[in-house]
């Protein structure tokens, strides 16, 4: 029965309130569906929840309600002016590689790296051809600001080396007349080994940061999945967040909320080195541990 609208005002309030420095911070935007919400017998589709991570921070710092995963476009700028993202790096999957959502991040003075793939197939394609041209001939990237870094990565009897390629244009307004405060424009060679099976993939990337951050670009690269492991699969697996089924009335949506508060709180705790499900059971079972939760 509690206004859900009016409770996530709350939530935001509360995140507000924190008082967390945001500068140099890379925050991660995705959208995450609460299968277990949705009743086919009542044509009531499942929640669909975009949210903001802050990833060195480790919390959420706001999320809006989308009716489809397709309204994710309409929901990211709500989600951005909920935020002070001054000096922050902003990460955003293909679905939010918009000229509009890129404008409105140079307008609120922070940066931004784009995921690119073929949903925007001109913008994909001359980027491509762009590396293409400058992988040509003995003299590659010759005239092309660029800079390189590799990283190699071994986990759990798998082999990554990842190759990291950030090139500006020498006439920055050249970049700038096609797309809202575009610096560079990024590639990722993946070479992953695993049990002598070998797999490649390329991903492509445009950002308001220039060849001369690379660092900063093959950082933001990395943590946007931070998104994925520390809030959706934390949602998963800690919370069984897909296993609720509760729908009835505004249930659902405050239910999510009060998850995301309880993860806020569970992962600043860090007294406690066991996952986000034992966290939870702790704080059931001593008081003492929930308290120190509850101020963290």
């Amino acid at each position: 029965m509690l206004e859900p609208n009016c409770f996530e005002r709350c939530f935001n309030e509360w995140i507000a309130s924190l008082e967390i420095d945001l500068k140099n911070e890379i925050i991660a935007l995705d959208g995450k569906t609460v299968r277990g919400s949705g009743n086919k017998t009542r044509q009531q589709p499942a929640l669909h929840l975009v949210s903001a991570w802050a990833t060195h921070n480790r919390l959420m710092l706001a999320q809006v309600k989308t009716a489809e995963k397709s309204n994710e476009i309409t929901a990211i700028p709500k989600l951005l002016e909920m935020m002070h993202i001054n000096g922050a790096t902003i990460t955003i999957d293909a679905m939010g590689c918009q000229t509009d959502i890129a404008k409105q991040i140079i307008n609120q003075e922070a940066d931004y790296v784009l995921s690119l793939k073929e949903n925007q197939p001109t913008l994909y394609h001359d980027v491509q051809a762009i590396f293409l041209r400058a992988e040509e001939g003995e003299k590659k990237y010759k005239n092309m600001p660029h800079l390189r870094r590799v990283e190699k990565i071994h986990d759990h009897g798998r082999v990554e080396t990842r190759r990291y390629t950030l090139i500006s244009s020498r006439d920055p307004l050249l970049f700038q007349l096609r797309w809202p405060g575009l610096q560079g424009i990024g590639k990722v060679e993946i070479v992953r080994t695993t049990h002598n099976q070998v797999e490649r993939s390329t991903r492509y990337f445009i950002t308001s940061l220039d060849y001369e951050k690379i660092d900063l670009f093959k950082k933001a690269v990395r943590k946007h999945w931070h998104i994925e492991i520390d809030l959706h699969w934390s949602l998963d697996v800690g919370f069984r967040e897909d296993l609720n089924q509760s729908h009835i009335g505004h249930s659902a949506y405050n239910l999510a909320i009060i998850r995301r508060i309880a993860i806020n709180l569970l992962k600043q705790e860090q007294s406690h080195k066991n996952g986000i499900a034992c966290r939870r059971k702790t704080a059931g079972w001593d008081h003492a541990y929930l308290l120190r939760v509850l101020i963290s």
